[in-house]
């Protein structure tokens, strides 16, 4: 079975095809369709009362690990996500979906972490009454050709596109965290550069929690996003000054989770007023890069 890992090591930022801007309180990058992800009327069916749509295929999907804060969980080689919703009557349990993929059927991931599911600034996405989020984890490949999602007196079958996604193993991904480190009274920014490594299109999947400069701890946002293999994407991301409004100025540390053990990659930024004498040119604009889907040993997350 194919694991991942985070390698954190000093690198440089990469170069991105493209840059998006999103503040603090923005959750999701906005995706962009691959092959294996087209948002089309094919991708939407009404059967038996239930409309199931936006079938996505990803390396994990965010909820909450703590109280205040978010982690990328990745039990399972990959995933694939469905928005369920009622037409008419009342749903079925989510017990009673069913994933049918390579000879097998599965289970919806347990109602523990995925009812914690967190997407648009916001935990609780998974499946409920009325609907919502069905998260099925799946072996890393497989013969995907007549998947279908089951339940009693309706079923959803997928595009092609949609199956040869979940044929594939997921590609690889590079990504690198940067910015300064120091800053005054001004907001300062922090770029994620993301880059496919692999042979086919595919979804990366962050998770970033931030500490100072007056909280412990807190969620700030799910970044998702689909590139093509060998594409990059920079994301700029509008950070909270180590030198708050009100109180006294103290760090502010970024954490960034993706899917992989030991996997947190950090940024810290401190008020200008306490940097060191010693600090260096170079330590002032240091980055982070992470190897998001490199092989690994065990999985410790539950």
């Amino acid at each position: 079975m194919r694991r991942r890992r985070l390698l954190t090591l000093f690198g440089t930022l990469l170069a991105g095809s493209g840059c998006q801007r999103l503040g603090e309180d923005t959750q999701t990058v906005t995706p962009v369709p691959s092959p294996g992800e087209r948002r089309t009327a094919t991708d939407t069916d009404v059967s038996a009362g239930l409309d199931v749509r936006n079938p996505t295929v990803q390396p994990g999907y965010v909820a909450r690990n703590f109280p205040d804060s978010i982690a990328v969980y990745d039990d399972a080689d990959q995933y694939l996500t469905v928005e369920v919703r009622t037409v008419d009557g009342t749903p079925p349990d989510r017990s009673a979906f069913r994933l049918g993929f390579d000879g097998t059927d599965y289970q919806p991931v347990e109602r523990r972490t995925s009812e914690a599911m967190f997407r648009d600034g916001e935990s609780g996405a998974g499946y409920a009454d009325g609907g919502g989020v069905l998260v099925f984890g799946l072996p890393e490949a497989g013969d995907a050709s007549g998947t279908k999602l089951t339940w009693p007196g309706g079923e959803r079958r997928f595009t092609k596109e949609v199956e040869q996604r979940l044929a594939a193993p997921l590609p690889s991904f590079d990504v690198t965290l940067s910015g300064p480190d120091v800053a005054t009274d001004g907001d300062p920014t922090i770029e994620f550069a993301v880059t496919n490594t692999g042979d086919v299109a595919g979804r990366y999947l962050l998770a970033l929690n931030r500490a100072g400069p007056r909280v412990a701890s807190v969620p700030v946002r799910r970044i998702s996003g689909v590139l093509d293999a060998g594409k990059s994407r920079t994301v700029v991301h509008d950070a909270r000054s180590p030198v708050p409004r009100t109180g006294d100025p103290n760090d502010v540390t970024y954490i960034l989770d993706a899917p992989g053990e030991r996997n947190d990659a950090t940024h810290q930024i401190a008020p200008a007023a306490v940097k060191s004498e010693t600090t260096t040119e170079s330590e002032a604009n240091r980055s982070v890069t992470t190897d998001v889907n490199t092989p690994r040993a065990t999985e410790t997350r539950s």
